[in-house]
């Protein structure tokens, strides 16, 4: 009888935040790119972690994008979209991930939704309100996704800390 060997080593562990930038692609509404100067065009991938850094807790505190845990958002009704390839850095990338995942959306979308809250003046309203006297991002981030196929359920959900809702005094 032979032998099987089962791999017991349940996750997938790498460096966070490495030297360098990787190519990415997102796409963006042909009638936004049109909007943008070439200035601003260059721009677009140094604006990603900007603007993490001013609507992470303001989209870890709002109800979530996409109500359905179990599907994914992309871009819809936008017109004509533009496939843009950007060099994005790594930390930028992995958090919009976790962030995009939260919120049951693609991360094209959530770059399109942040650029949308800056154009639309909404960091000027929570600047003082949330980001004022804390760090940009928290100290670590879990994003679970729960399946309870006996319940018939499925859960999103971000945990970060420090929490600043639910910290010892």
């Amino acid at each position: 009888m032979g032998t099987i060997h089962l791999y017991t080593n349940r996750k997938i562990q790498s460096v966070l935040f490495e030297a360098k930038k990787e190519v990415e692609t997102i796409l963006f509404p042909e009638r936004y790119l049109n909007s943008l100067s070439g200035k601003e065009r260059k721009e677009l991938p140094g604006k990603i972690l900007p603007l993490l850094k001013r609507y992470q807790k303001f989209m870890l505190s709002k109800r979530r994008i996409n109500p359905r845990a179990g599907k994914t958002l992309y871009q819809g009704d936008q017109g004509r979209l533009v496939r843009v390839n950007l060099r994005i850095e790594s930390e930028a990338w992995i958090l919009l991930g976790v962030l995009s995942a939260t919120h049951g959306v693609s991360r094209c979308f959530m770059v399109n939704y942040l650029l949308w809250l800056d154009d639309s003046g909404v960091g000027d309203s929570i600047d003082e309100a949330l980001n004022v006297g804390c760090p940009p991002f928290h100290n670590s981030y879990s994003y679970i996704w729960h399946l309870d196929l006996l319940g018939k359920r499925i859960i999103r959900r971000i945990e970060f800390d420090p929490d600043p809702l639910f910290t010892d005094s």
